[in-house]
């Protein structure tokens, strides 16, 4: 690893199946806070509440009534797990048809401004001081410029464990007071 003053470069190509993880994982992590983790458990409440308005009808002898809420309420439930489920790929299949920036290489250059990103079309420059926060996975690190939205670097962008730990010390060492490091990939160490 390259000293403090030096820059870190890490180039690497776009994959489907990363976007589609990513994606899915802010996903995850959107729902799963405020009036969103709310309104998710609200739905979840209501097919839950439905399926059993639908088997009590059934054991009161409405049959008829219950066999009309049952494939509405199978389909309900099927959707949202699809949704829930497919909503990473989805995206990730969008952001390849959209972005031609997809088919070249990225590269991922950390020095003691902050991430910056170029692509063959575009360059982004992200201060450290403007980060959300700054979160590692077992597969990536993700740079969170808001509360929703992340840059990712792959680890497979580093060459040995050996300097992914340097990395994350690195950036670790980087990140201004207020801006915290989630360091989700440690926890089952």
């Amino acid at each position: 690893m390259k000293g403090a003053k030096e820059a870190n470069s890490y180039t690497f190509d776009w994959r489907l199946k990363e976007q589609a993880h990513v994606t899915a994982l802010l996903l995850r992590e959107h729902f799963g806070t405020g009036s969103w983790r709310v309104a998710k458990w609200v739905v979840i409440g209501i097919v839950v509440l439905s399926a059993l308005f639908a088997a009590g009808l059934a054991l009161l002898g409405d049959v008829a009534s219950a066999m009309t809420l049952a494939p509405l309420l199978l389909l309900l439930g099927v959707l949202l797990a699809v949704f829930y489920r497919l909503t990473g790929w989805l995206r990730a299949w969008q952001v390849q048809r959209i972005d031609p920036n997809v088919a070249h290489p990225l590269t991922h250059t950390l020095d003691e401004a902050g991430l910056h990103v170029s692509a063959q079309t575009v360059n982004v420059d992200l201060k450290w001081a403007g980060l959300h926060k700054v979160r590692e996975t077992p597969a990536f690190f993700l740079f969170y410029y808001s509360r929703r939205w992340a840059y990712y670097l792959p680890k497979r962008a580093c060459v040995s464990e050996a300097e992914v730990e340097r990395l994350r010390a690195w950036i670790r060492a980087q990140l201004p007071p207020g801006v915290p490091y989630d360091d989700e990939a440690l926890r089952g160490r």
